[in-house]
């Protein structure tokens, strides 16, 4: 049975001072699955990354999330779309940018940033410098001048499956289990002991 990974990698490219990051989506039986598609996702550190976390996704909120084959119909449920919000944030005093992760599932993407515009890390991640040129308010990078790093559709990001978002019904929400995240350094030589 094939489930949806979220999987923060990290690698040094070539020529770079400190470790990079990116976030890769797929569709595989198990997390060591991946490692062919993830070294597709980021040439520049072919089996060089390691996993700093990754998450089974099977719900998001109240919703259940499925993978599908394409030529499925999907359920009535099919106008939500699950998106992959990167917000970043600043601390006063601290020389980074601090960033967080959210999906949310919407039937749009102007309704997602509404979503991720009232967590927490969006309202406490801000401040002002009035000595400063910079912005320092919580943002989404270069989404039609809105507040926010980055934003996707993940049915867009996944391929020869899509997404079935259903939502959970109250007797199911009392049963249903939250996505356990996995967190930590997970090296390529490890990842693959776990599919021995």
């Amino acid at each position: 049975m094939l489930t949806l990974y979220m999987v923060q990698l990290g690698g040094r490219p070539k020529g770079r001072l400190i470790e990079q990051h990116d976030i890769f989506f797929g569709a595989a039986s198990q997390v060591s699955d991946l490692i062919g598609d993830i070294n597709e996702h980021w040439p520049e550190v072919k089996n060089k990354w390691h996993i700093d976390s990754y998450r089974a996704i099977a719900k998001v909120g109240s919703y259940a999330i499925k993978l599908i084959e394409p030529s499925q119909q999907l359920k009535a449920a099919a106008d939500l779309k699950l998106f992959f919000i990167n917000l970043g944030g600043y601390q006063q005093d601290s020389f980074e940018e601090f960033h967080y992760k959210l999906l949310i599932v919407a039937p749009n993407q102007a309704d997602a940033i509404k979503q991720a515009k009232k967590s927490d890390f969006y309202k406490q991640s801000t401040f002002k410098d009035k000595t400063s040129p910079f912005n320092a308010a919580s943002h989404i990078d270069d989404k039609f001048a809105v507040d926010i790093d980055d934003i996707y559709n993940v049915n867009d990001l996944i391929s020869n499956v899509q997404l079935s978002i259903e939502p959970i019904s109250d007797t199911d929400e009392l049963n249903a289990k939250e996505d356990k995240e996995y967190v930590g350094y997970l090296s390529i030589k490890n990842l693959k002991k776990l599919a021995l």
